[in-house]
């Protein structure tokens, strides 16, 4: 996976060394590495601002970073199988996950607690996303499904 900063000006990419490196796109040059999951990475996703890089793992977490100090800020850990996918919320406030557990959750981004699970899915979740104004949650999972979700609640409303 790889993602471009809002401003274009650098690129993430995910790894399966477990890292994610930080690039800059007008010189190709790698300006940093992500060390700290244990697993392979799945995804990464710049921050609105860029200053915050998410990326999520196969070691079952997903993680906050700072992106010019290299530096975890947060991990998000309660998953029970590797994470897919991590998005912020279209504010930056929070963040949503899909997991292999069959399961997504949203944390709160600072601080890293679960405030929400979607339960449901026979399957994997392989990716989840929110919806431009943040109200919904679409899920889709290995069942051949997707469905979407109360942000708010955790209601599953539409399969």
């Amino acid at each position: 996976d790889a993602s471009f900063s809002s401003d274009g000006q650098k690129l993430a990419t995910a790894s399966e060394d477990g890292t994610a490196r930080i690039w800059q796109v007008s010189s190709g040059d790698c300006l940093g590495i992500l060390e700290g999951h244990s697993g392979h990475v799945c995804s990464v996703q710049f921050s609105l601002d860029g200053q915050q890089l998410l990326t999520a793992s196969e070691d079952t977490t997903a993680a906050i970073w700072d992106v010019d100090a290299g530096e975890r800020l947060r991990v998000m850990g309660g998953h029970d199988g590797g994470v897919f996918s991590a998005v912020f919320s279209p504010e930056g406030q929070e963040v949503l996950t899909a997991s292999r557990d069959c399961m997504a959750k949203i944390w709160s981004a600072a601080t890293g607690i679960c405030i929400r699970t979607f339960e449901g899915h026979g399957g994997s979740v392989h990716s989840a996303n929110f919806s431009p104004d943040g109200q919904e949650v679409l899920t889709v999972s290995q069942d051949n499904t997707a469905r979407i979700w109360s942000a708010a609640s955790g209601e599953c409303l539409h399969l």
